[in-house]
This record gives structure tokens, sequence and C-alpha cells, in this order.
């Protein structure tokens, strides 16, 4: 900030006139023998004109009566006297501190214009800083907090920043205080009226702090610096400067508006095609089994006397297939909701791959009928996981591989140890994934669209991957060579060995 003329006055400055005086009398007294008296009242101008650029024009007139008084009293006969005899001599004198005066208002000026030109400086890089800052984020917060900052760096004062939010206040000051009820009303009316409102102005006379409106229609705030200590050291043309803020504020706000405008609308947009997903999937994959299971028991019981043994069991082994696949699909639901409510509780113990294998194997019976299974694993794999949830991701994977390879084509399972992981593959002579493979991983993905689509509700992929990043894991696919058949490959934390442990 530009010192103000009221208290450019330093006193060190008066402290260092008198030693300047000095050393130009003895630079004098020296020269004396080869230069005219008159030609020895220059080598005064020289702390005055130092004195003038370093501390100021009040100074510099400090240090030119000085100069002059020293001259007069150490080189003008009759010497160590302020007397005048020679007409000539006051003159001198009077020429002396005439240049003076004159040196030393240009050397202030010149002072004064170098300090504006640096203020200047700081002010445009302290607004540019604030536009790559501004530029940066679309959060609110960091713009009112950022925008305080610059205002404070300008003005060298108390900035705040105030957005109103559905009439609601949002308050942001540099340093860190609270405004005044008269400052809180000072900035409505700055909002309403479109204009600056000044401290201790009628009708805000309790108010401390100027506002100036900013922002859009979308989101108003305004602007505000407490300025009780004058405006005297301002840079000329500092309110232009505090608009151009004000201007930059308004911009980023409004930007952040339309970005949350923006991420709602795809929000709105990701819940309806999630509801629309989940629709597609009760209405069709949940009402197969239902209907299946209403036809046998209804044929059941109006049809009991028709039905031989053989028949009864038929339909009775179609309810419990039905109602098996209900209950996978129903419990995927419920699986993929505690996923994203983040409720998944997991207790790690260690197992073995083969229990593992085995009990996932028994859950997806249904979808790999049909289907030779080939396991090959290697020998003492232990793994450390949450059983129940490795078993049900382990299961979904199975039953993905059964329901997208052909039938009677083999699926394999090989377990290995890879960087002190444990990788369970499952192999399938499907028609393999995309590339990429990950968009099956997501709520509701399925690898066969429409009216070809396999039955399930495309949640299998998401709940393995969930269930096994819960508990350390991780999941990913790929085709097989040519883009024939797929690969799954489940990675988990392998156990310490036995010996190690103990």
């Amino acid at each position: 900030m530009i010192p103000s003329p009221r208290w450019a006055i330093s006193w060190s400055g008066y402290l260092v006139a008198p030693l300047l005086t000095a050393v130009a009398t003895l630079a004098a007294l020296a020269a004396e023998r080869w230069v005219p008296v008159a030609g020895l009242g220059l080598i005064y101008v020289l702390p005055v004109v130092i004195m003038a650029v370093s501390y100021g024009w009040r100074s510099a007139m400090a240090a030119a009566v000085l100069a002059v008084l020293a001259f007069n009293y150490f080189l003008i006969e009759p010497r160590f006297t302020f007397r005048i005899e020679d007409p000539g001599n006051a003159w001198v004198l009077a020429l002396l501190l005439i240049t003076a005066a004159i040196v030393s208002a240009l050397a202030a000026q010149s002072r004064r214009r170098a300090e504006v030109a640096l203020e200047l400086a700081s002010h445009a890089t302290a607004v540019q800083g604030l536009g790559r800052a501004l530029a940066a984020t679309s959060d609110r917060d960091t713009i009112l907090g950022e925008t305080a900052k610059a205002l404070a760096a300008i003005a060298q004062a108390p900035a705040a920043v105030i957005a109103f939010d559905e009439g609601k206040s949002i308050q942001v000051l540099s340093p860190a205080g609270a405004l005044t009820p008269g400052d809180a009303e000072a900035a409505r009316w700055a909002l309403g009226a479109g204009c600056r409102a000044k401290a201790a102005a009628i009708p805000m006379e309790d108010a401390v702090f100027d506002f100036w409106p900013s922002g859009g229609k979308h989101a108003p705030a305004v602007i505000g610096l407490d300025l009780s200590a004058g405006v005297d050291g301002l840079a000329p043309d500092w309110e232009r400067t505090v608009q151009i803020v004000g201007d930059y504020l308004a911009v980023a706000l409004e930007r952040a508006y339309f970005a949350e405008q923006v991420l709602n609308a795809r929000v709105r947009t990701e819940s309806e095609r999630v509801k629309a997903d989940l629709l597609a999937a009760v209405s069709h994959d949940l009402k197969t089994p239902l209907s299946s299971i209403l036809v046998a028991l209804q044929s059941l019981r109006r049809f009991a006397g028709r039905h031989d043994r053989a028949s009864r069991d038929q339909l009775l082994a179609v309810a419990e297939a039905e109602t098996a696949r209900l209950n996978g699909l129903v419990g995927n639901l419920l699986d993929m909701s505690r996923i994203d409510a983040d409720a998944v509780a997991v207790k790690p113990q260690r197992t073995t791959v083969m229990a593992l294998v085995k009990a996932a194997r028994l859950r997806a019976a249904a979808s790999l009928d049909g289907h030779p299974i080939k396991v090959q694993l290697a020998k003492n794999l232990d793994v450390i996981a949450d059983r129940s949830l490795a078993e049900t991701a382990l299961a979904n994977v199975l039953e993905n591989a059964g329901k997208y390879s052909p039938a009677t084509t083999p699926i394999e399972i090989h377990a290995t140890i890879e960087d002190g992981t444990v990788v369970i593959a499952v192999s399938d002579r499907g028609p393999g994934f995309p590339n990429p493979a990950e968009p099956l991983f997501a709520k509701f993905a399925r690898g066969v669209d429409s009216d070809g689509r396999a039955p399930g509700t495309g949640l299998g992929l998401a709940v393995a991957r969930g269930f096994l990043l819960a508990q350390g894991g991780s999941i990913e696919a790929a085709s097989g060579p040519g883009g024939r058949g797929g690969t799954v490959r489940i990675r988990l934390p392998q156990a310490p060995s036995k010996q190690a442990a103990a």
C-alpha cells in the first residue's frame, strides 16, 4: 500500500538528514581550495536528492534547510556565524534553497510515481493470481475465500465477501471476523440498489465496511472493504481494481452455479437411469420366476388329482428352481444396496481356497448345470477373507460364466499365487468381454442387449467387485485369444504360512 502523505514523515529520515549534511560539509571543506564558494553549494544538492528519493519531500526539505545553514555557517564569510555581509552570498544561499526545493520536489514526485507503479503492478499480480485460482475451482466457498484474500492484499485492509443463497447470506471475511448488523444491512442495500454503499453514511451509520454489488442473476454477492483508515494511500483508480475483482467474482459464481446445475442434472439423469434399469430388472427378471412359481402351484392345486407322481415332482422341481433363482435375484439387489450404503461388514478370517470354490459351486449349481467344471488349484492355498462375502463374489462370477457360455462347454477354475496374492481365475467358452471390460462391473450392466439378454439383474459382477474391494481384494476381466471366451480373475490377500504364523 502506498504511504499516505499524512503519514509520509519518516522519523528515520530526520535523523539521516543531519548526517548527510555533515558529510557534504566535510566534502565542501576539503574541496574549497580548488572550487569557488558558489560552486561548493552544489555539493549540498546531493544529500537533498538522496533524502527525496529515499524518504520523501518532507525529509528532503529538512535536508535543504540544514544544507543552507551549514553552507552559511562553515563556508561563507564571516565563518562560524549566520551573518551574511556580501549580498552575492545571499543570492547563492537563496538559489541553493530554491534549487534544493525544486530537486526535492521532482525526486519525490518520481519516487511517488515509482511507488504507484509498483503498487499497480502488485494489484495486477493479485488480480492475475485471483483469476488463476478462480479458473481452477467451481467450489463456492473456495471462490469466496480467494476473492476475500485478493481484496485484502490489494487494499491492505480487512475485506469481506458475502454471497446470498435463497435470501441467506454466506459470509467470508479476511481477516476473520464478524459483520455488524449495520454492515449486514449495508450489504443488502448495496445488492438491492446495485451501487456502492459507503460506511457510516445515512442510513447505514453503523456500517464499518464499504460494499460494492457483485455476482450475477443466479449468484448474487457483494464485496466489502474496511476503509476506516482512509483511502489517501491507495493507488489511483483503486476503486476500478475493486470492481474488476467484483467482476471476476461474478463470473466465477455464475460458473459455479451452472456447474452445480449441470451436476444436479447428471445426478437426476443417472438416478432416472438407475430407476429405469431397476424397474426393467424387476418387471422382467423377477416377474418370470414369480409367474413360473405361480403356474406350478396353481396346477398342483387345481389339478392335483390328474397329476401322477412324476408330474408333481416335476412341477415342484420347477417351483423350487424358480424360487432359488428369485432368491438369488433379490439377494443381489439387497447386496447392491448394502454396497451403495457403505454398510458391508467385513469379518476377515483364514480360509482355504478349496472351501471357497466348493461353497461357490454349490450356490451357483443351477447356472452351472450342464457345464463340465475343471478345477485346478495349487496346494495349500489359504486366503484372508470374509468367507461369506468371498463365496458370494465367486458364486456370482460362476453364475455369470454359466449363463453366458454355451451349454455343455467347460468352465475352468484355476488358483495360483502372484506377488503375494491368491488369484482365482474362472474361464468360460462364452462370447468374451468388451474392451475395456470395466463397464460390465457397473450396476445393471449386461453382456447381451435387449431381447437377447440372459436372465438376471445385471448386478452379479457389480456385487462381486463391491464385496472384494471391501476386504482388500480386486477383480478384473479379459477375453481369451481371438476374442472368444472370457476369464475373470479374483485377487485376495494370501494368508501367511502356518509355520510363519506359529
